[in-house]
């Protein structure tokens, strides 16, 4: 009789869950880098109320514009911004004022060229919170709004909620 061999023939290397799906995260995380997240994000705190009413970032292109004593590639990173014709000519003059402004919100000089695609862009929703403080609500929506939350106790915590409920109705209303 012959006895089986003891040793594992296990052919498999435990791995780490990480290791086996950075392939697949990859994939998802070099779509948008840590740059062009950032200014897809913050686009409105970037460049302002009106140039992000009417500009949309699109991407980044990177292109090798030099080496350095290593021999390792410096790249030139392009932004891709498609304008509304109507913006195009003003965006335009302030090209060198967005690129400063964008280098200072990351602190270095992560952008150097903007390149400008004029395209129709859609009109947001924009809802600012001066018109929704002047929209008053009826008696009647605050009676109902008071009967939805019982009997709370604490007179600021009953006032916060029934200011909470009053301010998701004026942006129902919009």
């Amino acid at each position: 009789m012959k006895y089986k061999n003891n040793e594992s023939k296990r052919t498999f290397v435990p791995k780490k869950l990480g290791d086996t799906l950075s392939r697949i995260n990859k994939n998802y995380s070099s779509k948008f880098g840590k740059i062009e997240f950032l200014i897809l994000s913050k686009w409105t705190q970037i460049v302002g109320s009106f140039f992000a009413d009417h500009s949309e970032p699109d991407k980044i292109s990177r292109i090798t514009e030099d080496f350095n004593e290593f021999d390792e590639p410096i790249y030139k990173n392009s932004l891709h911004v498609r304008v509304s014709p109507a913006a195009a000519v003003e965006f335009q003059h302030y090209k060198d004022t967005i690129i400063e402004k964008i280098n200072s919100f990351f602190g270095y000089k992560a952008i150097t060229d903007l390149r400008l695609q004029q395209n129709f862009i859609p009109e947001k929703k924009i809802v600012r919170n001066v018109d929704i403080l002047n929209q008053a609500i009826s008696e009647e929506e605050k009676t109902s709004i008071k009967s939805e939350i019982g009997n709370i106790k604490d007179k600021d915590l009953e006032n916060s909620i029934v200011n909470l409920g009053a301010s998701i109705k004026r942006e129902d209303k919009l």
